[in-house]
């Protein structure tokens, strides 16, 4: 294997599922790089935790040796779990539009504390949303990271104090932040962009 391809896994947010990374993959693959994703189990049925758990295993049957690994939305609590369970497996944590998860708070946690109501952006209060994420915070701010904003989000009044913390932060946790003209889904309506993002101080 070359150790210089980096190999992206790719975690999809919400009831979303990995085909929402199909185009920026191949765009990936057409320039050398591994790529994969993963589908959560359905989050009516499912918690964090088990959530937490299919990444980690699908990151103990991957050889590959430079892991990136890149959350969309919710899934910045799974990737962020996986991360502090298995931290020499990963190189680089990628936020795609997402909050920084905060050790003890869960998703819904986030809108309650900004006295926004989830249901009315269409986020319920499914099991893996109200479960609190609890990790060591000086494991996670030394791996390197990414943040891609997206400027056209339609959560911006969520990720605000997300990208506040992202740029107050850079050099010490290790931070690198972007930004892209897109909506939240950017995945699906600008994958080129996407692609270039989180190949940025990625290789």
């Amino acid at each position: 294997m070359n150790l210089l391809v980096t190999h992206y896994l790719f975690v999809p947010g919400g009831k979303r599922t990995k085909e929402d990374f199909d185009r920026v993959r191949s765009l990936l693959e057409a320039a050398g790089h591994q790529t994969d994703a993963i589908t959560l189990s359905d989050p009516q049925k499912a918690t964090l935790s088990d959530h937490i758990e299919e990444l980690c295993d699908r990151i103990g049957s991957s050889e590959a040796q430079r892991l990136h690994l890149v959350g969309h939305s919710y899934a910045s609590f799974v990737i962020v779990g996986a991360a502090d369970r298995l931290p020499e497996s990963v190189e680089r944590l990628g936020f795609l539009d997402t909050l920084i998860p905060q050790s003890g708070m869960s998703l819904l946690d986030f809108f309650a504390a900004a006295r926004i109501d989830a249901a009315g952006f269409g986020v319920p209060s499914w099991p893996p949303f109200v479960e609190q994420l609890v990790f060591d915070t000086a494991t996670l701010r030394t791996i390197p990271k990414t943040y891609i904003h997206c400027l056209d989000s339609q959560f911006l009044v969520m990720t605000k104090d997300a990208v506040h913390h992202v740029k107050a932060h850079l050099a010490p946790e290790h931070w690198t932040y972007l930004e892209i003209q897109s909506d939240h889904y950017c995945m699906i309506t600008a994958p080129a962009l996407v692609a270039e993002a989180v190949v940025h101080h990625g290789t």
